[in-house]
């Protein structure tokens, strides 16, 4: 049985503070292990307190011609990077400025404004729960690996085992999803979610009194006073965004005639509109879109479609495919599987060969292969052909982890015996993450793994070879480089990704320090900012700005050092464990 999720709503407003202080509150993006979140968070608490920036500025803002400076009058307070979406479209993923954060947080969470938005979003709520279904609030994580596999399973139980038994009550699924919805926001509509356009509209100018409109001037002023996108990547963004969703659920509800029988599931921006006719599920459609309309959104209509299997379409296309096509034969409850060390020892004496260790091991490698209709290539070669027939779809992290459990303890000598060149395995897991930028951290780490396996003197022979007109190699991780530089290179070929620089980086972390060819190629290679200031921290030289601070005083800005934690760093292992990236496909 799930255990009970707490949501943020049910936080006092001391809670709901320290929850948005959380490293992963703060930024939602998974980073390799030794960039410290937590120290950039730490400088600023430490700076501002409870305050919010206004009430210390004279402190910390530095002051030309006897007036101290506005951060909303800078371009690129922030740092953003663009995530690939797909090979060739991007989303903005933003680091809101350490200080810009706290003071968000500080004034969100202040006693009146958190009960004034728990307030609003509950009267939302009341009005709409019993047709529409909101399963995307944040809640509150725990620590044990089953709550985090609860997370990871929280799509798949609240959208697509609702949809399934929603088939029982309506003959029609419509599926929508609002194109851009963080970067589309207009932020004068937050006041409108807030209080109602009438009211929000009164409350004009620099000072506003109202709680929407304070919020509307944050958010303006952390994006050099742009009136349109709120800052992807942070748990207030994403409450934000849902009271505003809540909004316009409302507005919604108020449009449909009460006769009309049907019922929403929402997960954030995406719709699954449930009918027993096409008519009123168009009906529905089109007063959606005349309402986003109004709030300057639009749907994705790329993403639009409407079914009467309703059970075969609660169930994403790829899944489907993927349950098909996947090589493993799946005999998990099979208690026989689920014991093979005890079944293996009271067998022993049957197994002629070596010690009571090397007979366990044997029968376990029998095991594992008696469970997989393909060899090791030919399953990789079958998660690319999934790959090319449903590309960046989030069930290849699920795929690509799959794999690696079936070649998990595997040594050089047990890939050579099944006819396996690892160089092939590595040509093909480059090959997926290419167009594939969702199993960025799954296939870098599915890599770290092959390349452990390689016996680098014995088998890069014919490389090296062709590269004998640069120097004579001797140490093994230069051998690595080598076979790096050439993934890399092949990667970079097709388009540039922010996000696969970073975890690419967290295979050579490492050797950084080390002097070599190989090294100085990689340097010159990087563009990515966070790499460039990983590389800057390991080396001595930092030179990197992520967040521009021309307006504070010197003393008071960030310590960009403290953000790469150099220990962290020689604590690696060379393979990257699963603990160190998400294995959740919604993602």
């Amino acid at each position: 049985m799930a255990k009970y999720q707490k949501s943020i709503l049910r936080l006092s407003a001391t809670e709901a503070r320290d929850f948005f202080l959380m490293k992963e509150s703060y930024f939602s993006m998974n980073l390799p292990r030794y960039f410290d979140l937590d120290a950039l968070i730490k400088q600023a608490v430490e700076t501002l307190g409870t305050s919010e920036l206004k009430e210390i500025r004279d402190r910390i803002v530095k002051k030309e011609k006897g007036k101290n400076l506005n951060y909303f009058d800078f371009q690129d307070v922030n740092y953003t990077f663009q995530l690939n979406k797909t090979k060739t479209t991007y989303r903005p993923i933003t680091l809101i400025h350490p200080y810009l954060y706290v003071d968000l947080v500080n004034f969100l969470t202040k006693d009146d404004n958190w009960m004034e938005l728990l307030r609003r979003f509950g009267e939302l709520r009341e009005k709409t729960k019993s047709k529409i279904i909101c399963h995307s609030l944040p809640f509150v994580p725990e620590k044990d690996e089953e709550d985090k596999k609860e997370a990871s399973l929280k799509f798949w139980k609240d959208i697509e085992q609702e949809s399934i038994k929603l088939s029982l009550e309506y003959n029609y699924l419509t599926k929508l999803d609002i194109s851009n919805f963080y970067g589309s926001i207009y932020t004068h509509t937050i006041p409108w979610a807030f209080h109602g356009i009438d009211e929000a509209k009164k409350d004009k100018g620099n000072k506003p009194k109202l709680l929407g409109s304070k919020l509307d001037k944050k958010f303006r002023d952390m994006n050099n006073q742009e009136t349109v996108t709120i800052p992807q990547g942070n748990k207030v963004s994403d409450l934000i965004a849902e009271v505003l969703l809540a909004y316009l659920d409302d507005q919604l509800l108020e449009k449909l005639d009460s006769n009309i029988d049907f019922k929403i599931l929402r997960y954030r921006d995406d719709y699954r509109i449930f009918t027993n006719s096409s008519e009123d599920a168009n009906f529905i459609k089109r007063e959606l879109v005349t309402i986003l309309q109004r709030h300057k959104l639009s749907l994705g209509e790329s993403k639009t479609s409407q079914s009467s299997d309703i059970v075969h379409d609660s169930i994403k296309e790829d899944k489907h495919y993927w349950i098909e096509h996947d090589p493993v034969i799946k005999i998990t409850n099979d208690k026989f599987y689920q014991k093979p060390k005890q079944f293996a020892l009271k067998f022993v004496p049957f197994l002629r060969y070596g010690s009571r260790k090397l007979k366990n091991d044997r029968f376990k490698w029998i095991m594992d292969n008696r469970i997989y209709e393909a060899t090791v290539q030919k399953h990789l070669l079958i998660i690319k052909e999934f790959a090319d027939k449903y590309p960046n779809s989030g069930q290849l992290i699920g795929a690509l982890k799959e794999f690696d459990n079936r070649v998990s303890g595997w040594k050089n000598e047990d890939f050579a015996h099944t006819g396996t060149d690892i160089g092939v395995l590595v040509a093909i897991v480059t090959d997926i993450i290419k167009s594939n930028p969702k199993a960025t951290e799954s296939g870098v780490k599915t890599i770290s793994y092959l390349l452990s396996r390689i016996d680098y003197k014995t088998t890069l022979g014919e490389i090296l070879e062709s590269w004998s007109e640069q120097r004579e190699i001797k140490k093994d991780f230069e051998y690595k480089f080598l076979l790096l530089n050439q993934i890399y290179s092949n990667l970079a070929k097709r388009s540039y990704n922010g996000y696969l620089e970073i975890w690419f980086q967290r295979l050579v972390v490492k050797n950084l320090n080390e002097t070599s060819y190989f090294i100085e190629e990689y340097l010159s290679s990087i563009k990515n900012e966070l790499t460039k200031l990983v590389c800057d921290v390991v080396r001595g030289t930092l030179e990197t700005s992520i967040f521009q601070e021309e307006w504070l005083k010197e003393d008071k800005r960030i310590n960009l050092a403290s953000f790469i934690n150099k220990e962290k760093i020689e604590e690696l292992d060379d393979v990257i464990g699963n603990d160190e990236i998400r294995n959740n496909e919604y993602f």
